[in-house]
């Protein structure tokens, strides 16, 4: 989930937003370079058949340190709690862990006091290192669709991803494809915005404070995203 434009039929009615995260998830250089990516099953109602980055609603459980997290504390309890949901969103969708590996004197709860994502973590001897996050940008979905999320967009390295791409309930055709030399089909234009946000960064070319993709009086706008700020 990070973008949607499905219109309200019927009476318009204007849905507030659900916080969200999601996570690009980029390797390769020049022509080479690949996206993480999977298209939506073409029969659900919820944006079918469009391809997205991994992400999704912000949980409560989100609001809560890892026991498997570190590099964290540089980020506004906003974007943290974000990060976590990106990350956990993530391992749901398309089954691969955000990090690096974790110190071999680390200790962690047995599996029994982890949540699943933070179990997988563990397994798997990974730290949720959200140091080696970027954030990009902000998106708020048009007042008038059925579904609307404000989602906090993220950057992470193919080099901190640990396991293979996997299909899931909500993810089809998951995988790298190439967006060096060929344009990723059927992206929304917000994805195709933050998308082109995140190469600029991970190619440092990228200029200005982080973009708030939104809607105003009925045009898409880019204004200023301040949630980078560390005290709020």
């Amino acid at each position: 989930m990070n973008d949607v434009t499905e219109p309200v039929r019927g009476k318009q009615t204007i849905v507030r937003p659900r916080d969200a995260a999601s996570l690009i998830l980029l390797r390769g250089e020049g022509r080479e370079l690949e996206v993480l990516a999977g298209r939506r099953p073409g029969h659900v109602r919820f944006m079918p058949g469009v391809y997205i980055f991994p992400g999704g609603a912000i949980d409560r459980e989100d609001n809560r340190p890892w026991p498997v997290e570190t590099g964290g504390e540089h980020m506004a309890p906003r974007l943290l709690r974000s990060a976590r949901a990106a990350l956990r969103e993530t391992w749901e969708e398309v089954g691969v862990l955000v990090g690096r590996r974790a110190a071999p004197d680390d200790r962690h709860p047995s599996a029994a006091a982890l949540t699943g994502v933070e179990a997988a973590y563990a397994a798997a001897g990974i730290a949720a290192a959200v140091d080696v996050l970027t954030y990009i940008g902000r998106a708020i979905t048009p007042t008038r669709v059925f579904r609307r999320f404000n989602t906090r967009f993220f950057l992470a390295d193919g080099a901190h991803v640990f396991g293979e791409p996997a299909a899931s309930e909500e993810l089809e055709d998951v995988g790298w494809h190439p967006v060096g030399r060929q344009p990723l089909a059927a992206l929304r234009d917000v994805s195709q915005f933050m998308l082109q946000r995140a190469v600029a960064i991970r190619a440092g070319t990228a200029r200005g404070e982080p973009p708030l993709f939104c809607t105003a009086g009925g045009k898409r706008r880019v204004l200023v995203c301040r949630e980078a700020i560390r005290d709020m």
